[in-house]
């Protein structure tokens, strides 16, 4: 079996207000977003090689039979590397809601945690 990549869908409770969270403060693109009635209630967005799919909570959870008990920004953290962590930290401090400031971890990564507009946990790491 070749795998062609990775994507990573997330429920949300408001697709337009995410797509705004990840383009304008994390520098996502968005690649593709579906509508009805006026409502996006899917997206994908792209970060080089890092593809991302929002899927609005009401609507997945009618399309997805397991999704229906669970809830919005629970149970993930996402992992994003970066080359420099420092300088990204202090764009992002003032921007969204920051968890913990850069620290050494044990396995030798400098990292910082962040919440998105839903509660997903996302951590930036850089490994020396």
């Amino acid at each position: 079996m070749e795998y062609r990549g990775f994507v990573l869908e997330l429920m949300v409770k408001n697709v337009s207000e995410t797509v705004d969270f990840y383009t304008d403060i994390l520098g996502f693109e968005l690649v593709a977003d579906e509508k009805e009635n006026g409502m996006t209630y899917w997206a994908q967005l792209r970060l080089s090689d890092f593809i991302l799919s929002l899927k609005e909570e009401d609507r997945i959870k009618k399309e997805v039979e397991f999704m229906k008990d669970r809830k919005a920004g629970g149970g993930a953290i996402i992992y994003i590397q970066l080359r420099e962590i420092e300088e990204f930290y202090t764009q992002l401090e003032e921007k969204c809601r920051v968890l913990n400031h850069p620290h050494l971890t044990p396995c030798g990564a400098t990292e910082f945690s962040m919440q998105d507009n839903n509660g997903y946990v996302i951590t930036f790491e850089k490994y020396t």
